[in-house]
């Protein structure tokens, strides 16, 4: 009962705290800035986003991560680092909403393009893209596919690298690159 009402008011909170966007479609080669939004399940999908966090980094380019992580504690491989933040079950209010304080200073970062590595449907990463003023929200978690600007779907269930290395392709395509 306790968690109906739970989910029931996150997602009424998610309904209200819908963000009106200016939509951009830039190709990840012109971009200034990138968000990256994902979910860490044990010690090797964190080296493998961190992979990928490392490649997208350029002089000419802000990467910003926020990971979250389904357990009470933040494990101890998931270092903070200036541009890397972890978040995970104690970071949230008691009916799921996401409240600490690096988290409103994503939510709040005008990213030309936020891409979600994540595969489930979490409440917290839901709210995150919900809440986002990125010019382009990219992903291929079909639970969320409503809150994209452009969905990502492949049935062979790619790897991270494969996804951002399609989502580079669809960027090239549209933008005329």
């Amino acid at each position: 009962m306790l968690s109906c009402l739970k989910r029931l008011l996150l997602n009424h909170t998610l309904k209200n705290h819908k963000i009106s966007r200016e939509k951009q479609i830039v190709s990840l080669e012109k971009t200034r800035t990138i968000g990256v939004l994902c979910q860490i399940t044990d010690e090797y999908s964190y080296k493998e986003i961190y992979e990928l966090f490392t490649k997208l980094h350029s002089p000419k380019r802000i990467i910003r991560l926020l990971g979250y992580i389904d357990q009470k504690e933040v494990p101890y491989f998931c270092l903070p680092q200036l541009s890397a933040d972890y978040f995970a079950k104690k970071h949230l209010n008691w009916y799921g909403k996401p409240d600490f304080p690096q988290l409103k200073d994503f939510i709040n970062n005008d990213f030309d393009i936020l891409i979600d590595f994540s595969r489930t449907n979490l409440m917290p990463l839901r709210y995150i893209l919900t809440a986002s003023k990125a010019k382009l929200i990219v992903g291929a978690n079909e639970y969320v596919q409503e809150l994209y600007d452009i969905y990502i779907h492949d049935e062979s269930n790619p790897n991270n690298l494969n996804l951002l290395k399609t989502i580079h392709n669809y960027l090239l395509k549209l933008t005329g690159g």
